[in-house]
């Protein structure tokens, strides 16, 4: 097995246990690696997302503009998946980009690389069933959050499902998934120190 891949490899022996060695080595040619830059955009708004990426290293915020303000939808960190899935599953024009809040490294599989690996291995299907079934999950809870969750809630939501965020994410745009000012959240920060 390649050290190249070994974060990736490892996570997807994780989800299916008992995957065989075939499907990685079928899985290598197609694999590539690129390394970002902190503040690098990896893909734009407007422009179909053909990639999905396992982050072996860095941080990735999805967002996009809305009226010349920008809008935080999550943070993703080591041994996730990101991309736009909406766009990379309907082959239309993503409604978000996507940014490293760090030097990152991506291992990549394109879209049409994947349907063929699905063709060949059910087990690698499982797991693009697994990260769908996360995807829909995080867009139903954060939905909710947004909805029903004060600020202060939605605070320590993220706090809790990625306590990382504190060190790792910029004040301004942890205020900004919240939907808050980065004032209103240094307040909030401040509140939750004295209790």
């Amino acid at each position: 097995m390649s050290d190249t891949y070994a974060s990736f490899f490892r996570y997807l022996r994780f989800v299916v246990p008992d995957m065989e060695d075939e499907v990685f080595q079928a899985m290598i040619p197609v694999l590539t690696v690129k390394t970002y830059r902190k503040g690098a955009i990896i893909s734009p708004e407007g422009k179909v997302n053909n990639l999905t990426s396992f982050i072996d290293y860095g941080v990735v915020m999805p967002y996009n503009f809305i009226d010349g303000k920008k809008h935080v939808y999550n943070f993703f960190f080591e041994n996730e998946f990101t991309t736009d899935y909406e766009s990379f599953l309907t082959r239309q024009p993503a409604k978000y980009g996507l940014e490293a809040l760090e030097d990152t490294r991506l291992i990549n599989l394109h879209y049409d690389d994947l349907q063929k690996l699905y063709q060949r291995f059910h087990k690698l299907e499982r797991v693009g069933r697994l990260a769908a079934e996360a995807q829909f999950l995080r867009l139903v809870e954060r939905s909710f959050s947004l909805q029903s969750e004060k600020p202060e809630e939605r605070y320590l939501r993220i706090l809790k499902e990625k306590p990382q965020v504190q060190q790792r994410v910029p004040q301004y745009l942890l205020a900004a998934f919240v939907g808050i000012t980065p004032e209103a959240l240094s307040r909030i920060r401040a509140r939750l120190a004295k209790a």
